[in-house]
């Protein structure tokens, strides 16, 4: 370049270099960084301030056509810097050896971005294919407690009735008073281990 009057002049030509060469593009980035770390890193922070830099003008001065993502910048807003409307990942090298080195490290991004989309589709399903079965072996557990819990109750209420068979039979043998029978059977009525309160000879009676 000729050497210009005017260096504003030079921000418009830097753009167009930018937008055409790659290269051209990631050496104003870099010098950005660069330049805001130094504040940033610097044992005389009261001499180089960062909260005092412009970084607005400080990116027209290195031409840059976006922001770059950096920790100094987190949070921060530039109303004076425009940046371009296109998509800064299309710009290419002008070297085509380094752009197709590019296009491989692109290609094999996308790639494991990919992978990793499917990774996650498939830890999600098989979580949820997890929980289903988890919810459906509870159920399981649930209805076959309940069925125990009836057969149980069915069990008590036919001994219950078997109980007070054997009384009844009793009495019309004579074999048991009134009373006995009635206070036999109030003591049958409160489940199965009164049972025991007949003896063995009672039990033996019933069979013959």
């Amino acid at each position: 370049m000729k050497p210009q009057k005017n260096p504003a002049d030079l921000l418009p030509q830097l753009k167009s270099m930018a937008l055409a060469d790659r290269a051209v593009f990631e050496k104003g980035m870099k010098a950005f960084v660069s330049c805001v770390q130094a504040y940033a890193k610097h044992e005389c922070n009261l001499i180089f301030r960062l909260k005092d830099l412009d970084f607005a003008s400080l990116a027209q001065g290195f031409a840059l056509l976006r922001m770059p993502k950096m920790p100094e910048l987190r949070g921060k807003q530039f109303p004076d810097f425009v940046p371009v409307t296109i998509d800064t990942d299309t710009i290419a090298f002008k070297d085509k050896n380094r752009e197709k080195q590019r296009q491989k490290f692109l290609e094999q991004q996308r790639k494991e971005k990919k992978e990793n989309e499917g990774k996650k589709k498939f830890i999600k399903n098989k979580a949820w294919s997890k929980q289903k079965a988890k919810k459906e072996k509870k159920k399981k557990m649930l209805e076959k407690r309940k069925r125990e819990e009836e057969f149980d109750v069915e069990d008590e209420d036919m001994q219950e009735l078997l109980n007070d068979t054997r009384l009844l039979k009793k009495l019309k043998k004579g074999k048991m008073s009134e009373g006995e029978f009635e206070k036999r059977l109030l003591a049958c009525g409160k489940g199965e281990a009164e049972l025991a309160g007949l003896g063995s000879s009672d039990l033996e009676g019933d069979d013959s």
